[in-house]
């Protein structure tokens, strides 16, 4: 719903009292017209005659946690400081969810602190402020100090283990709660899904005396997550078969984004159809994954019609647009494409991510180097080691390997694997063995003999190989096999009704997932 900036006008402050005005607010509010609930606040203050109470702070407090504004928060809280419901329970309470909602829990603390009594919602309420910043170790104290928990203090806990993969904690939690409600399951299997036992995760979901949309979201995103997508495509036709449950925009958005790891289109289009029959593409989140499905896919044509028509556009929106234009090397339109989204929204850095790999992908060097060096000068963007990443990239594909080094060596981060491994692949490619050594000795003194996968010995032994340095080449593959490190096989997959059957190059005998 949209924001309304009008708020409601009484007809003369003699002809409404405090407790309308308090019903008038909450309305506001509800409906999520925030702006216009603290327009009404102002006018009820203007009027001389009515001063907030214990019912209008908490709704105004929980508007400003809505918006997300700590500077609102804050001048609440001044405001509350100067009155008698400064030590009311509801409005200390009210106070405390606000500062958790902007991430200050040392401010929810003292609010705490200050209580004179505390009841169990105040302490789920400071539970639930450490759990959500990740403060675990705080939580847990808090946790075993109460004096008396309910359902939700024990959720609370088992949430927290969950979002970190704590699967044994959780599971420690999850067994002391005597009866177990949606979210007590849906957290278990979010923890072990995280965790990567996603066989528990699957016997906790098929025991759960009954589901909701999340529970389904829940494992769902937890197969994607540990890169199961062709699980992920069988539980979803299981879902819209049983037709008990049905799906929404995130169980779809899922299933497409499994689609498109797979580059599986036929699966795509269905899932595009189910999308268009259950009225779910007016979804941004829908939409976004629609056109990074089919720009995986190779569907140009589908992904440029699905930005068309779509009628809200985010910036995710035009960060899916822009990122499909690379993947098929439409440099040029992706920068037109560019300068038409400044006029509508501001880029964030995935935006830069996107045309930096377009630029790469095109030979785009000079309008490349242009983009990074106005990120943070002109959009306010700070580069992180993703657009280092990706402007040595450029460079290394147009053959600047010595400009691509100094990047490395004068960027604020360490190297990743990623990067070193760009610039290794491009010094191969350019048969430049003096600024491959350079990489490869980086790669040594920063993971060492030990911290060399399969694929870095192969890379360094392709680069001696591509200049004709054969000793050197033969030494590294031997190397390689004395680590008892084997080379990974090349894996092709095809889809047979809904299941993705995987099967390994070299071998004749398939490898059913």
């Amino acid at each position: 719903m949209a924001l309304q900036l009008q708020c409601w006008v009484p007809p003369s402050p003699d002809q409404i009292d405090l407790r309308t005005w308090n019903k008038i607010i909450k309305r506001q509010v509800i409906e999520g017209n925030t702006k216009g609930a603290f327009l009404t606040y102002q006018q009820m203050q203007q009027t001389g005659i009515f001063t907030p109470d214990n019912f209008t702070f908490p709704v105004l407090l929980k508007a400003a946690s809505n918006l997300s504004n700590p500077r609102l928060g804050l001048a609440l809280h001044a405001q509350i400081a100067k009155t008698p419901f400064d030590n009311h329970m509801l409005v200390q309470t009210s106070l405390l969810n606000m500062y958790s909602s902007i991430q200050r829990t040392d401010e929810a603390r003292k609010v705490f602190d200050s209580m004179e009594s505390k009841d169990t919602v105040a302490w789920n309420s400071m539970l639930d402020a450490y759990v959500s910043s990740g403060n675990l170790d705080f939580a847990l104290k808090l946790f075993r100090f109460m004096p008396k928990r309910d359902l939700f203090s024990l959720n609370i806990m088992l949430s927290g283990y969950a979002n970190l993969g704590n699967m044994d904690s959780a599971k420690a939690v999850f067994d002391e709660i005597p009866v177990k409600n949606l979210i007590s399951w849906n957290s278990m299997i979010l923890a072990c899904g995280n965790y990567g036992d996603m066989e528990e995760a699957r016997r906790v979901f098929d025991e759960m005396p009954e589901r909701d949309v999340i529970s389904w979201n829940t494992l769902l995103g937890a197969y994607l997550n540990n890169k199961m997508s062709d699980e992920v495509i069988l539980l979803f036709y299981k879902m819209k078969d049983e037709d008990i449950i049905p799906p929404d925009y995130l169980t779809v958005t899922t299933a497409l984004s499994a689609c498109a790891d797979l580059g599986s289109l036929e699966k795509g289009r269905e899932i595009h159809i189910y999308a268009l029959e259950k009225r779910l593409t007016s979804s941004m989140h829908v939409t976004t994954s629609l056109i990074d499905m089919y720009a995986k896919c190779g569907c140009l044509e589908s992904f440029l019609i699905v930005f068309c028509k779509s009628q809200v556009r985010d910036v995710f929106c035009w960060n899916a647009l822009l990122s499909g234009l690379a993947i098929h090397g439409y440099g040029v339109i992706a920068l037109k494409v560019f300068d038409e989204m400044l006029q509508r929204t501001k880029p964030d850095d995935v935006t830069f991510i996107a045309l930096l790999n377009a630029c790469s992908h095109s030979g785009l060097v000079k309008e490349g180097q242009t983009l990074f060096n106005s990120m943070e000068i002109k959009y306010n963007v700070t580069p992180k080691i993703e657009h280092y990443g990706c402007l040595v990239d450029l460079l290394g594909r147009a053959g600047c390997l010595e400009h691509a080094y100094k990047v490395i060596d004068e960027m604020p981060f360490r190297p990743g694997k990623s990067i070193l491994g760009a610039l290794l692949g491009a010094c191969v490619n350019h048969r430049d063995v003096v600024i491959g050594e350079k990489v490869v000795k980086i790669l040594l003194q920063s993971y060492g003999d030990n911290g060399l996968n399969d694929g870095d010995y192969m890379m360094v032994s392709n680069l001696y190989a591509s200049c004709e340095c054969w000793h050197e080449a033969d030494r590294w593959r031997a190397m390689m096999n004395d680590s008892g490190i084997v080379k990974t096989a090349g894996l092709s997959s095809i889809t047979i009704g809904n299941r993705v059957h995987n099967f390994l190059a070299g071998n004749f005998d398939f490898e059913f997932s």
